[in-house]
């Protein structure tokens, strides 16, 4: 049995895989007339989308669409609900996800969570942007961070210190 190697993941496999069992990459080529239609022979591994069949506005309640882009390309999950590499929703979880409520790498909407987070109202994450900024790089109206770049910040408004720390109540 002679070893290769998986051009994406670099693992020794056998000559006579189909598939990379570390990462799903396909190693036999693909016959000619599945090559010419774009489609795969079987069902391609590491591979995964669900659509739900309740539809509201157009858009179906659930959308996920998970597997390598190199496997899927560049195919959003659409949907209220949305799940994947790319995300489009009201609520969207996803590498790069964009919606009302959006959690991923890159997010962008009104409210964000993610390592990048480009929002209209509150953003928060490693670099976040939005009306309210929490992250390590905040740049917003309000914004809360090791750099915060704003009208208001810690540094330069007293007054978001006392609704960070209200005053105690005095007892009687």
């Amino acid at each position: 049995m002679t070893l290769v190697r998986c051009a994406d993941c670099g693992r020794e496999i056998s000559e006579q895989a189909t598939a990379c069992p570390e990462c799903g990459r396909p190693l036999r080529e693909r016959s000619s007339a599945t090559a010419a239609s774009g489609a795969w022979a079987g069902r391609p591994p590491y591979f995964y989308e669900y659509k739900s069949q309740t539809i509201l506005f157009g858009l179906p309640l659930i959308h996920v669409m998970l597997g390598p882009t190199w496997l899927v390309g560049l195919r959003p999950a659409r949907g209220i609900i949305a799940v994947g590499n790319i995300a489009v929703g009201f609520a969207a979880f996803g590498g790069v996800a964009m919606g009302v409520v959006a959690f991923g790498g890159v997010s962008l909407g009104i409210l964000c969570i993610g390592g990048m987070a480009l929002a209209l109202g509150l953003g928060a994450g490693g670099i976040a942007t939005g009306y309210w900024a929490v992250g390590g790089i905040a740049i917003g109206v309000y914004a809360l961070g090791g750099l915060g770049i704003s009208v208001h910040t810690l540094q330069n408004d007293p007054s978001l210190l006392r609704i960070l720390n209200p005053p105690p109540s005095s007892s009687r």
